[in-house]
């Protein structure tokens, strides 16, 4: 198994991600305090999804590439929300598929001044990219080192709130196991924030067993919620993704029961798959 961005940014899975990061930092902002941002995989926070890797996949063209065909008004709100933050980033006059934003630059467009960020990144290359990127930001540290370490660093925050993303690239079946552990400790040093996991939906057995050992693990409050957009069994790759959310903003659940569904059917063909939201753990 091997995710690499590149190939992928823009998918649906990268469309569930990001609006999903939408609405739990709008809901940061809700209180007047200032909060951390930690992304222990920030990658290159920017992609050309014109250039040969994005298009040899195609896979863009029926995630965010369908959503900028539809009219504005068609979208849910938290769906038009995010299009938005995508043509932001590629400013007028330029087409939204070629600085297509990543995480990072997503959270940067929404945070207020008094917000912080911190991202690692611990391919050189990728970390250069992003320094390029967000080269005029202030209250933002890039590090280029191993993120799951950065939890025990950056944890718990002076902003006593924010978020955790953790988003690997799952280049093995290993990788599961690094982001239960490194969910456990940085939730041992800071069980009131929130944490979130994106992972891929495969036909092996790595998903179930990480859900699993979450349910396992003694964290309360661990919100579950999947999209999938090909058949069960399809043979055409990775057609589900999935986020784990640790302490999820009041009421979000019932929030994503409405949206979820509307989201899956603007990016499946012919309603293929389904979505679910779940806790694994509740209260």
């Amino acid at each position: 198994m091997n995710y690499r961005h590149a190939f992928h940014a823009g998918n649906f899975a990268d469309v569930l991600k990001h609006v999903l990061l939408t609405l739990l930092i709008e809901d940061l902002k809700k209180k007047p305090a200032a909060f951390l941002y930690l992304d222990t995989h920030a990658g290159r926070g920017r992609y050309d999804l014109s250039e040969s890797q994005a298009q040899r996949s195609g896979e863009y063209k029926t995630g965010i590439g369908r959503l900028l065909e539809l009219p504005p008004a068609s979208l849910p709100q938290e769906v038009k929300t995010y299009v938005g933050l995508v043509k932001q980033s590629a400013g007028p006059d330029r087409s939204p598929i070629t600085p297509y934003p990543g995480s990072p630059q997503i959270v940067a467009l929404l945070r207020r001044d008094a917000d912080r960020m911190v991202l690692y990144e611990s391919q050189p290359s990728e970390a250069q990219e992003l320094r390029n990127v967000l080269r005029r930001e202030r209250r933002l540290s890039i590090l280029e080192q191993d993120g799951y370490a950065g939890l025990k660093a950056q944890l718990p925050p002076k902003e006593k709130r924010g978020l955790v993303l953790i988003d690997p690239p799952y280049e093995s079946e290993r990788e599961f196991d690094a982001a239960l552990e490194g969910l456990g400790l940085a939730h041992g040093r800071w069980p009131t924030g929130i944490y979130c996991i994106w992972y891929p939906r495969t036909g092996r057995s790595a998903p179930e067993r990480f859900l699993g050992e979450l349910q396992r693990s003694g964290i309360r409050r661990i919100l579950n919620l999947t999209l999938d957009v090909l058949p069960e069994g399809s043979p055409l790759g990775m057609g589900g993704a999935g986020l784990v959310i640790v302490n999820p903003p009041w009421q979000l659940d019932l929030r994503l029961k409405q949206l979820l569904p509307l989201l899956h059917a603007l990016l499946a063909e012919h309603g293929a798959g389904g979505c679910n939201v779940q806790w694994l753990v509740p209260e």
